[in-house]
């Protein structure tokens, strides 16, 4: 039922072999990555505008021209750098990697926490003011703003879930209907300008007369003018997703973008300087532009509405650009360690889709927050935007200086300016926004530095731990079993029975029946108290198979419950009508991500119930790490040969289920998989990402096979005066 909905909403599974089929070309990569450039000059004019009018009067659209051009300059500055980027960074260019390859970890955390900030800040800014484009030509939505906002994030959520190139194809129809009806607006504008027939609107009452305007007041409309330049960044981010030569078509679009914004931008605000629109919260800066060009008519009337259908599209689809590039920069970070590394994974489209859901999620706070007003979005929004800018140019610029490569003075130049000129840009944003909101983000920023940091030692002192031999030492002299009935059926228990005397309890344990309700409280009560001291206590819960787990079962809670025991482990045994074939061999299967405490642990457990025969395997998730555990257990000599299991979906239940499917066809009776996991407090649980629910899952329709499960506690103490990464526990920390 599951799958099934999940087929439904997301389509069916990629195989990782169709990752390359999943590139974009050109036109769809402009589309996906360079919606949130493009479509910020829907709001940038209107944002210089809203500093500039309430203090200059009518002289604020005559000072928005030079403002506009030196925000084109910077633009056009940008662009030059991030091609220097894209060149020398042809893998992923953006400006985590970057400073982390010129000035280290700890500083590539700060351009990179500053840029998941903007990303996230993106999303709001974008859906908000696609919402506020939709009520400026139907005012009855404005009470509604808030829920359709959160909608339009998680319908592009859902877009970006099914794959990278679906999200390309839906994205590129409205992303160019956007472009082509803003060249519409600006064509009809230079038309009716030439013609004699623009004319400025009507000035509002109540505007100042201002002979002179505050410094302040122009750099603070700089730095809101500055918006266009959000999104620049995102193509050195995407690289990756261009068909080859990738780095080649990275900067042809990256260029393409560059040339449209500054057009786009120019344009609007050229515009607004003839029309004199002044914007409010219930009309956008766009919609008065567009009725003053198209008129009154009902072609005009038509064309308004189709200006503001296609720029809520663009808007909306503009936290595509986010979703594509969040997830990536946050799988570089847990990568390196410094982010909970299920964000390396790729869902079942080939997208990571923990990052994608996390940035929704966050988004939509914020926008609940901030009730989607994008005005007040601003101030959070340029912080981020130049840190990661800045960062990023001033590490292209030391990497000149540190490599001298051919042509490196030309760009070491171009570097340095655009160093200087987003580090400037940041300084406006700070100065001028920082009362405004601007210091929550300065303040976001070091904290998500110092979580980062924190993530990354405890990830360092756990890998030292569980390297270590203590980490897998099992003091266990022999085994008790226990079977736990979720009802009453006799041929279910008669065959749980059956395998429960297959693990041959050693020490002269008995098989015993705890209660009929594993579900209940006092089952797991129960367990703690029959803990005999130096034995492992294996509760066996036998499940039918040809129901497995439904909904209503409330074996997954029991087995959550016991599985925090201490000297337990909890098993799940499929079992059938049929009586198996007598004499069949006993087969276990211990599941092991490398040769470290955890894998010890799940061999140990493995001999203990003296199987026929014993295998461990690793389910080939990530090539990478699948590299690396198969040179870590070459040198453990741990005494079993481990197979490597090629997991086409990134999924392990998969692969698991047909080694104990071709272990039964070779004769075996009962196949167990071992499964040894971390037992964590509950901050420490989404660092990890556990799938032996997944697991069972998967194998709780084929009869004989069992799944046991057995959490290992990290140490409570660490000696934090010792080497980094390593650590002093008492003997009552250690798991026996």
């Amino acid at each position: 039922m599951r799958e099934s909905v999940r087929r439904l909403l997301l389509g069916p599974p990629l195989p990782s072999d169709r990752e390359s089929s999943e590139r974009l070309s050109n036109p769809l990569a402009l589309a996906v990555l360079s919606s949130d450039a493009l479509s910020s000059v829907a709001y940038a004019t209107e944002e210089m505008l809203k500093i500039l009018v309430p203090v200059a009067g009518v002289a604020a659209y005559r000072l928005s021209l030079p403002i506009a051009g030196a925000v084109v300059g910077l633009l056009c500055l940008l662009v030059l750098s991030y091609r220097q980027t894209i060149k020398a960074y042809p893998n992923a260019g953006g400006a985590y990697i970057v400073t982390r390859d010129n000035f280290g970890l700890v500083p590539a955390q700060a351009a990179g926490m500053a840029l998941l900030v903007d990303y996230v800040m993106t999303v709001a800014v974008s859906v908000s003011a696609a919402v506020a484009a939709l009520y400026s030509y139907f005012p009855s939505l404005f009470p509604v703003r808030v829920v359709l906002a959160v909608t339009c994030i998680w319908l592009v959520a859902w877009g970006n879930l099914r794959g990278v190139r679906a999200a390309g194809r839906t994205f590129a129809l409205p992303t160019y209907f956007f472009l082509a009806s803003i060249a519409s607006l600006l064509v009809g504008g230079l038309v009716s300008g030439l013609s004699g027939r623009l004319h400025p609107l009507p000035p509002a009452s109540g505007l100042p007369v201002a002979s002179a305007v505050p410094l302040l007041v122009l750099v603070r409309a700089y730095a809101s003018g500055t918006t266009a330049l959000t999104g620049v960044e995102a193509i050195s981010n995407g690289v990756p997703i261009f068909r080859p030569v990738e780095w080649r078509n990275a900067r042809r679009v990256l260029t393409w973008m560059g040339a449209i914004l500054a057009v786009s931008f120019s344009g609007i605000t050229l515009l607004a300087w003839r029309v004199h629109p002044v914007p409010t919260e219930r009309r956008t800066v766009v919609s008065q532009l567009g009725e003053v060009v198209f008129g009154r008519s009902p072609a005009g009337r038509v064309a308004l509405l189709l200006l503001q259908v296609a720029t809520t599209l663009i808007l909306v689809l503009a936290a595509n650009t986010s979703f594509a590039d969040f997830p990536r920069l946050a799988s570089f970070h847990a990568g390196d360690g410094y982010l909970p590394r299920p964000l390396r994974r790729r869902g079942r489209r080939l997208v990571p889709s923990i990052g994608i859901t996390a940035l929704a999620v966050i988004a939509t706070a914020v926008v609940v927050g901030l009730g989607a007003d994008v005005h007040r979005m601003i101030p959070f929004y340029a912080v981020g935007v130049f840190t990661s800018f800045t960062f990023s140019q001033a590490g292209m610029t030391r990497r000149h200086l540190r490599l001298r490569e051919p042509g490196w003075q030309q760009g070491l130049l171009v570097n340095a300016l655009g160093a200087a000129g987003s580090g400037l840009a940041l300084a406006a944003v700070l100065v001028t926004k920082f009362t405004h909101g601007a210091w929550v983000v300065a303040l976001l920023v070091p904290a998500g530095v110092g979580l980062s940091l924190a993530v990354h030692r405890h990830y360092q002192r756990t890998d030292a731990w569980l390297a270590g031999p203590a980490a897998g030492r099992a003091g266990w002299h022999g085994t008790q079993v226990v079977i736990g009935l979720p009802r009453s059926d006799g041929v279910v228990e008669a065959a749980a029975r059956r395998y429960a005397a297959r693990l041959q309890p050693s020490g002269g344990s008995d098989v015993r029946c705890v209660g009929r309700r594993p579900a209940a409280r006092a089952t797991v009560d129960e367990l703690r108290r029959r803990a005999a001291p130096g034995c492992l206590t294996v509760v066996v819960v036998p499940v039918r198979a040809d129901e497995g787990f439904p909904p209503w079962s409330p074996v997954p809670r029991f087995l959550r419950r016991a599985a925090r025991l201490e000297h337990v482990a909890v098993t799940t045994v499929a079992t059938g009508r049929d009586r198996p074939p007598s004499g069949g061999r006993h087969a276990c299967v211990v599941a092991v991500g490398g040769a470290d405490g955890l894998a010890r642990r799940g061999l140990a457990i493995a001999r203990l119930l003296q199987p026929d025969e014993l295998h461990a395997v690793h389910v080939d998730v990530d090539p990478e790490e699948t590299a690396e555990a198969v040179e870590r257990w070459e040198s453990a000599e741990l005494g079993v040969e481990l197979r490597i299991l090629p997991a086409p979906y990134r999924e392990r239940a998969g692969p698991l289920r047909a080694e104990v499917q071709r272990l039964q066809q070779s004769g075996a009776e009962f196949v167990t998989v071992v499964v040894c996991t971390l037992r964590l407090r509950w901050w420490q649980r989404p660092l990890y990402r556990f799938d032996t629910d997944t697991i069972r899952q998967g194998l709780a329709t084929v009869p004989g096979a069992a799944v046991v499960e057995h959490r290992v506690a990290l140490p409570s103490r660490w000696d934090r005066g010792a080497e980094l990464g390593r650590q002093r526990f008492d003997e009552d920390h250690v798991i026996a």
